[in-house]
């Protein structure tokens, strides 16, 4: 079975919903190629190139950001059927991280999003919806 090996950074934003309580959000995008479904920042790795190379490159391309270097902490790696791709699957290594900048969809990326668990599922990826938003809330990064 064919792995697709991706680097991913974890942006995370707390809000104050219109309740007045206290929220936690994961920022995600979406591409031209799905019509809702989001995914996780970042990409995969080019030839040579290191997870910080790669999520450097990857988040310039998507969201227009730099990334500040000293905040990049590695969380944890996730495996699960790769969305949209029959008998593949995605192994993400995921990076907590804060930007240098305002998100801004680029020629890439027609959509920014913030999710939590609460979030409609169907605009979710299989391993987002599977294993890492799962393991975020777990270990409280997101609601």
């Amino acid at each position: 079975m064919q792995v697709i090996k991706k680097v991913a950074l974890a942006v995370f934003k707390n809000e104050i919903d219109s309740r007045g309580e206290r929220t936690k959000k994961l920022l995600q995008v979406r591409t031209k190629k799905q019509k809702e479904v989001f995914y996780t920042l970042g990409g995969k790795l080019e030839e040579g190139e290191s997870d910080l190379d790669c999520l450097k490159r990857e988040v310039m391309e998507e969201i227009g950001c730099d990334i500040d270097e000293s905040s990049i902490k590695f969380l944890a790696t996730f495996q699960d059927v790769a969305h949209g791709k029959d008998g593949a699957l995605v192994n993400i290594r995921m990076y907590e991280g804060e930007l240098k900048g305002n998100p801004r969809p680029t020629s890439e990326v027609v959509e920014i999003g913030w999710f939590d668990t609460k979030s409609d599922k169907k605009q979710l990826s299989l391993i987002a919806q599977r294993t890492i938003f799962p393991w975020l809330k777990e270990h409280g990064y997101i609601n």
